[in-house]
Parts: C-alpha cells; sequence; structure tokens
C-alpha cells in the first residue's frame, strides 16, 4: 500500500518544515514520497534548494501558484503517486509509527475513506485550557469533535476523483486564519459516499508545535471568527451536529473567554451568512432570473 505525505508551507517556515520532515524520515514505515507545496515558484526554488539531503525518501518541491491552503493541499494530491494521503502540518511532528499505523488501518479495514488521530499540543510558552484546543489546531480527549482535523488527517486518493477535491474558498492562507476545508470535505464525503466511514485512531499521533502567541486572547479573537465565518458557508449545504454539540458544552459553562470566544465565533457567522447571501445573488442562475 503506496503511502504520499503531503506538507503545506511558505517562506519563513523553513526550520518548522525540516523537523517535520526529520520525523518522517524516522518512520518504522517509510512512505512512498514526501510532497512539499508552496505558493509561488519563488518560494519553491528557495525550498529546493533549502531540503536538498534532507531526506532520503523520495521527495517533490512544487507550488499552486495560488494563495492558501486548500489551493496547496489540492496541488499536493493532484501531484501525488500514492493510494492513500497523508497532511501534516509543517510545523508539527510524528510519532515513529505513524505511517505504519495509517497504512494498517487503511490495509485492514477497505471501509474507512478518511483517518484521523490525536493532535498534541507542544507549548512553547504558557498553556491553555484543554477546551480550547481547537482553537490552536490541535484535539483533546475530552472535549472536542472526533471528526479529523487538517494537521494529522488522511484520505484513499480515490475520494478525490470521485467528489472533488478541497473547498479554494476555504484555509488559511499564510497569517490570514481561515479554516474548515477539511471539515467541508469529509461532510462531503459522508453525504456523497456514504460507504466509507471516517474513523479517529487514537495511535495515528502527531506532536503541533504552539508558539506562545497563539494562546494570546487576539488571536483567539481571529479564529473564532474565521471559526464561525465558515461554518455559516459550510451550513448552506450540511448539518453541523458535532459544532452544535460543542456550542451547547460552551454555553452551559460560560466564562469569561469563553463568553468572548462564542461572541467572535457568532460575529464571524453572521457575517458568513451575509456573505452566503450576497455571492448567491451575484451568481448567473439568480441574475439570469
Amino acid at each position: 500500500m503506496t503511502i504520499s505525505v503531503i506538507i503545506s508551507s511558505y517562506r519563513g517556515n523553513e526550520p518548522l518544515i525540516k523537523s517535520c520532515i526529520e520525523s518522517i524520515n524516522l518512520q518504522t514505515v517509510p512512505p512512498s514520497e514526501i510532497i512539499v507545496v508552496l505558493d509561488t515558484k519563488e518560494e519553491k526554488d528557495l525550498f529546493v534548494s533549502y531540503l536538498a539531503d534532507s531526506t532520503q525518501i523520495p521527495i517533490s518541491v512544487v507550488y499552486s501558484d495560488k494563495k492558501g491552503l486548500s489551493a496547496a493541499r489540492n496541488k499536493g494530491v493532484r501531484t501525488s503517486i500514492g493510494e492513500n494521503i497523508a497532511f501534516i502540518d509543517d510545523d508539527a511532528v510524528a510519532e515513529p509509527n505513524w505511517i505504519e499505523e495509517i497504512s494498517s488501518t487503511f490495509k485492514s479495514n477497505p471501509s474507512v475513506g478518511v483517518l484521523g488521530g490525536p493532535v498534541i499540543p507542544l507549548f512553547e510558552g504558557q498553556t491553555i485550557d484543554e477546551k480550547f484546543y481547537w482553537v490552536i489546531g490541535c484535539t483533546s480527549d475530552r472535549f472536542g469533535s472526533p471528526r479529523p482535523i487538517g494537521c494529522n488527517v488522511s484520505f484513499r486518493k480515490d475520494i478525490f476523483g470521485h467528489i472533488g477535491y478541497f473547498n479554494e474558498d476555504l484555509g488559511r492562507a499564510k497569517k490570514r486564519l481561515g479554516v474548515a476545508e477539511e471539515t467541508e470535505l469529509i461532510l462531503r464525503i459522508q453525504k456523497h459516499m456514504p460507504w466509507y466511514s471516517v474513523i479517529f485512531n487514537e495511535r495515528v499521533r502527531v506532536f503541533h508545535k504552539t508558539p506562545e502567541k497563539r494562546t494570546k486572547l487576539s488571536y483567539f479573537t481571529k479564529r473564532a471568527y474565521q471559526e464561525g465565518f465558515a461554518k455559516a458557508i459550510i451550513k448552506k449545504e450540511y448539518e453541523l451536529k458535532e459544532e452544535m454539540k460543542y456550542l451547547r458544552y460552551f454555553l452551559n459553562h460560560l466564562d469569561p473567554r469563553s463568553f468572548l470566544v462564542l461572541s467572535f465565533i457568532g460575529f464571524g457567522y453572521l457575517n458568513g451568512v451575509v456573505h452566503v447571501f450576497i455571492e448567491e445573488r451575484k451568481s448567473p442562475k439568480l441574475q439570469a432570473s
């Protein structure tokens, strides 16, 4: 079974991606290839030089010629040769059995289409309450959705041929904290390919480096706003049952930071609803009518 590891990055994150690749080098079972995706040709040329001799695993450095994580991931999928696609963030490191567990899970469970696992924070400063781990792109044993998150998620590649790729209107674009591109894709899979299951394997673990700036209130509010905005776009097509469970928990356990986070999620959601309304009004179908 072949596995392609896709890592999206950008200029300024060179030391982070080198640490990520070092963790792939230490895998008990190596992947078939590593694909590093940048936004621009200039970044690609820089990373080709920087990553020279960084691994014995076949590695490709490509660029999407677009801005944003979703476009980069789509470029990586289109470039890949693997039967399965494993995504990891450039600021994360994988446990040595990460690829082995992904491979064995897909091999032993033909009905599994999407596989996720724990994303454990590596705090570089102050820590935060576990109920806010979703803000920093990490999972929690006690809170949050069992749905996999983008820092540690794998797909059978044939899925993309059936239902398309990541929605490029969603997702991070360098310092713009766009989110939820993997959420939308997973919900699309569950709706249109229900024979494939989405599972969470506790042994498929990565560690996510978390700088202190991501624990600050300013980061929380920006991230919460983007969460609300993205979920308004997704809600147009899909039910958000897991999000509603989490919302109810927050409402029943309010504290000052939770209240502020919920407020910014709500503000983002309202702006997302307005955005969807405007986009629908601009659609050719409505204009024609």
